[in-house]
């Protein structure tokens, strides 16, 4: 399966009307408190957050490694105030940014202690003065997550169905996960399988990356719902500001 199915398929399994029903006075927030209104959509996946914000005034530049990920988002999610471009999240660039996003998990494809702090400091060296950085990860010491799980999600599509079967393996600081598709459509049928490795990057271990960084922590969250962070949150939401 190609990298551009592989988007396609998210897309379609992805509820992201759903999601942004869920998250986006956050995202409005976050906007608001920023000192101006360019933004970084880091690992910004099929373009849902960056389109979003580009629809309520944001300058949005909309990056991820994934060359699939960003030919899908330019096709489905297209804006004037949207520059889609492939790039690697450990470097930061074309700042300077009133608020940089980094959600959906994307940390934890990061592997290496280097790599966690090359990104919040390339992150800061971008953000204009007073500016927001916000970062949301799974929180793995959650017990739900530090069981091994399967997770399988489903969607319809005009000519046949589609699902995702997500196998969840915690290791002792990863976790590793599997996702098959498989998609029944106009008399066939396929297969593909993808893996990846998460990283656990703990609360402690993010505040200190921002500390080192030059951030300072404004709010933790155990959630885009904004609830306050719990050791048992599902989600660690890291709000650090650039001093001004």
């Amino acid at each position: 399966m190609s990298a551009f199915q592989s988007a396609a398929f998210y897309e379609l399994l992805g509820n992201a009307e759903g999601r942004l029903k869920r998250e986006g006075d956050f995202l409005l927030e976050a906007l608001a408190r920023a000192p101006d209104k360019r933004v970084a959509d880091i690992a910004c996946g099929l373009g849902l957050h960056a389109l979003f914000l580009a629809e309520h005034g944001a300058q949005v530049t909309a990056t991820d490694l994934s060359e699939g990920m960003i030919q899908h988002a330019r096709k489905t999610r297209p804006h004037p105030s949207i520059t889609y471009e492939v790039r690697d999240m450990r470097d930061v660039s074309g700042g300077s940014y009133g608020l940089i996003l980094c959600l959906g998990n994307s940390l934890s494809l990061l592997q290496e202690e280097t790599d966690l702090d090359r990104f919040f400091a390339s992150a800061y060296a971008m953000l204009a003065p007073g500016g927001l950085l916000v970062t949301q990860t799974l929180n793995y010491d959650a017990p739900p997550l530090r069981r091994a799980r399967i997770r399988v999600e489903q969607a319809t599509m005009d000519d046949g169905d589609i699902a995702a079967v997500k196998r969840f393996w915690p290791e002792n600081d990863a976790t590793l996960l599997s996702i098959t598709y498989f998609a029944a459509r106009a008399g066939s049928f396929m297969d593909a399988t993808e893996t990846v490795r998460l990283r656990h990057w703990r609360v402690d271990r993010l505040i200190d990356a921002a500390n080192k960084a030059g951030l300072e922590k404004e709010n933790l969250l155990g959630g885009l719902h904004q609830a306050p962070y719990t050791a048992s949150s599902s989600d660690i939401v890291l709000l650090a500001g650039k001093p001004g």
